[in-house]
């Protein structure tokens, strides 16, 4: 029985939109970075280029070649990791990227490179305003007019941040904004062009209309999720779906799935979907770090869910229905005692596409 990340493309066409109205004039880069959150890399790519996005933004120098060898030879390609590695530079140089400067050292070697290859590479300035894992501090900005100053085989064509914080803390947004337009200042007013500048992320696009500079990266927004609380208009995309291969009945009190936490308070009709958290179903991220506040807000979640007596559920044909016991690797119960099912009918699951879209194979519908 086949099983999918299945993507509709009517409810991207209509994140794009939304989208598109927020950033007004600003230039659009489409961040495809994790396989386009999962969704695929060539697929949304394509599908933001038919809606007339033609700037892009990845992590891997891969997914870079990637698209430039599939077609995409004239679109501007941000590849937004820094990197002082001689044979990722080389790609850089050779797949026409425009690279990310994160430290003069970086800098320099990026310089050599391009200067030995008889070339010019575009890049975007890096300002770290609080993320930490690469891009030159504030006070640094000296070392910014280096670059313009003594590495002319660099071409700055922009200047931007990230925010650590937009899904939070209006302070924080505000503090990074502020941090970037110092820089871009001060290498104005020594006579040099910080390019195009863009800070908004998806979340910050949405909730923060002020930090729509030049330009704004958006990728979580075209998927319809973002860890901000608001009706922006945004639709939800993308499910895990999977056929019944087997309807049986359960008896009450017969145990349901490993450690048998549950137990069936009647006799259940039950449906089996080949489907589990083999393929990202019911599978989050994992605390990385454990602080009181990680620590309170978890057992917070957990004392809610419990009180309010919240089940896990799919849909089958249109309807709601209830996950019995625990998810298994490669498996399901769904109690179907009041649905009118059969076997091979499809189960909707809701899912995070990063994790479902690197297990699952796509169908855009």
């Amino acid at each position: 029985m086949a099983k999918y990340l299945v993507v509709e493309r009517d409810k991207i066409r209509e994140n794009i939109k939304q989208v598109k109205l927020r950033a007004g004039h600003a230039r659009i880069y489409g961040v495809l970075k994790g396989n386009a959150y999962g969704f695929g890399l060539l697929d949304m790519a394509d599908m933001l280029r038919d809606e007339g996005i033609s700037h892009f933004a990845v992590t891997e120098p891969r997914d870079l070649i990637i698209l430039r060898n599939s077609g995409f030879i004239d679109e501007e390609i941000l590849v937004m990791r820094s990197t002082a590695d001689p044979e990722e530079i080389e790609k850089l140089i050779e797949y026409n990227a425009t690279a990310t400067v994160g430290s003069y050292d970086t800098a320099v070697a990026m310089n050599s490179i391009a200067e030995k290859n008889l070339s010019t590479l575009a890049a975007h300035i890096k300002i770290d305003t609080g993320m930490g894992r690469y891009g030159f501090i504030p006070a640094e900005v000296d070392r910014i007019l280096a670059v313009y100053r003594y590495l002319t085989s660099l071409h700055v064509t922009g200047t931007y941040t990230h925010f650590n914080r937009a899904y939070e803390s209006s302070r924080a947004v505000s503090e990074q904004f502020n941090a970037l337009g110092e820089v871009t200042e001060y290498v104005r007013a020594a006579g040099f062009d910080p390019g195009t500048v863009h800070c908004a992320n998806s979340s910050a696009l949405f909730k923060y209309p002020y930090t729509v500079l030049d330009a704004v990266r958006v990728g979580s927004a075209f998927t319809g999720r973002i860890p901000v609380k608001g009706n922006f208009g945004l639709m939800r995309a993308g499910y895990a779906e999977a056929g019944i291969i087997e309807i049986h009945w359960l008896r009450k009190n017969q145990t349901v799935g490993y450690s048998a936490d549950y137990k069936c308070h009647r006799n259940v009709r039950a449906a089996i979907v080949p489907i589990g958290y083999s393929d990202g179903i019911c599978l989050e991220k994992s605390f990385d770090m454990h602080r009181f506040k990680e620590a309170f807000l978890e057992s917070g979640h957990a004392v809610k869910a419990w009180l309010t007596r919240k089940k896990f559920t799919c849909t089958v044909n249109g309807v709601t229905a209830r996950v019995l016991g625990h998810v298994g690797m490669q498996h399901v119960v769904v109690d179907v005692t009041d649905i009118d099912c059969s076997v091979g009918d499809p189960v909707r699951f809701e899912v995070n596409p990063i994790l479902a879209g690197m297990m699952l194979p796509k169908k855009y519908i």
